[in-house]
């Protein structure tokens, strides 16, 4: 994938279409072999395993609600297990503008199914959340799916965290730090979520194991 500079608008444009192209390929084709080899899409998390590398692809999310429920005609709150249930996301960096989000009205012009999603996911969210007696509204702002400060933005990152049964980072630190900075308010609420998986070797650890003598 080329990653076209998002310094203009026809740039982010280009950029979310390549995104989303490349996710609702990949998706619809697992579907598609899934289908050929089990009688329901229900079981999806059962036999599939999608990682989400860093936000780019995090539009999956609200694409494999959008196949389940408009194609597939699954319920929606069993949509939203099965998406769960399948997608993980590894976070590669801790620096805020890294981590990607999109102009709510570049999504509605785009994407405009996949916005009507992205809103349900958030209202039901931040629904429950009240309902369990949260109210704070800066935490809410943080883990809320929207954007308001700067003008209206999606944010990928919490996109992908809630719609993840895993989330992990990619060194011993680097999953300490996340917790503390980027997701502390979602790993506030959901503490086992976060995990480490370490990303790299050290190469004489590597080449002893490998080659004792």
């Amino acid at each position: 994938m080329l990653y076209p500079a998002d310094s203009t608008e026809a740039g982010q444009e280009l950029r979310l279409r390549q995104e989303y192209f490349f996710v609702a390929a990949s998706l619809q084709d697992l579907l598609r072999r899934h289908r050929n080899m089990h009688t329901s899409v229900l079981t999806l998390g059962d036999h599939a395993a999608i990682q989400l590398n860093d936000t780019h692809p995090s539009i999956a999310v609200a694409e494999l609600m959008r196949q389940l429920v408009d194609v597939y005609d699954v319920a929606w709150d069993a949509a939203w297990q099965v998406t769960v249930d399948t997608l993980s996301y590894t976070n590669h960096t801790l620096l805020p503008e890294a981590l990607e989000t999109w102009p709510v009205g570049l999504m509605e012009r785009m994407l405009p199914r996949h916005m009507q999603i992205i809103y349900l996911i958030n209202a039901q969210h931040i629904d429950s959340l009240r309902a369990k007696g949260i109210h704070d509204f800066d935490v809410l702002r943080a883990v809320s799916l929207i954007e308001e400060d700067n003008g209206r933005r999606v944010r990928m990152g919490n996109l992908a965290f809630l719609g993840s049964h895993s989330v992990n980072g990619v060194s011993g630190l680097h999953t300490q730090l996340m917790r503390k900075t980027v997701f502390s308010e979602l790993h506030k609420l959901y503490p086992d979520r976060i995990n480490n998986k370490t990303n790299g070797i050290t190469f004489r650890r590597w080449l002893y194991q490998a080659n004792p003598s």
